[in-house]
């Protein structure tokens, strides 16, 4: 199971009106859920936190996210980035959902996003982030 960046960023943030959900998933995740996240997820929270000029903020993030035993960083591979640039032209999602929905199909097809956006992706299927066991 992929977990989508915007559940990372909505546990992050105690105002996100995800936030409860986020914090009961990486409850599950601390209690042994093992869950994958891409690396395109650090590089989007880089991006963010910069152009918000609070990349201080990021380093504890960072920091939290890394002791968090049961997620595991996955690598952007060339076929990752052939399979995201054929979802963005066949179903327009965006260059950070597009990589998500590739790295996802290319592991079990679960992706854990707190939208609907991948709902357009064949074969990639998307339980709600307080359903996941």
């Amino acid at each position: 199971m992929l977990i989508e960046n915007d559940v990372i960023f909505a546990y992050m943030n105690e105002r996100d009106r995800n936030h409860k959900k986020a914090e009961a998933l990486f409850q599950k995740i601390r209690d042994g859920l093992r869950v994958e996240a891409s690396s395109v997820c650090l590089l989007e929270m880089e991006l963010v936190f910069k152009s918000e000029s609070r990349e201080d903020e990021l380093l504890g993030i960072i920091t939290a996210l890394k002791g968090i035993e049961n997620i595991e960083f996955l690598p952007v591979t060339p076929e990752i980035v052939i399979s995201s640039i054929a979802i963005r032209r066949n179903y327009e999602l965006t260059f950070f959902d597009s990589h998500y929905a590739a790295t996802a199909l290319s592991g079990d097809r679960i992706i854990i996003p707190m939208d609907s956006a991948y709902d357009v992706i064949p074969n990639l299927n998307r339980p709600e982030p307080d359903e996941v066991l």
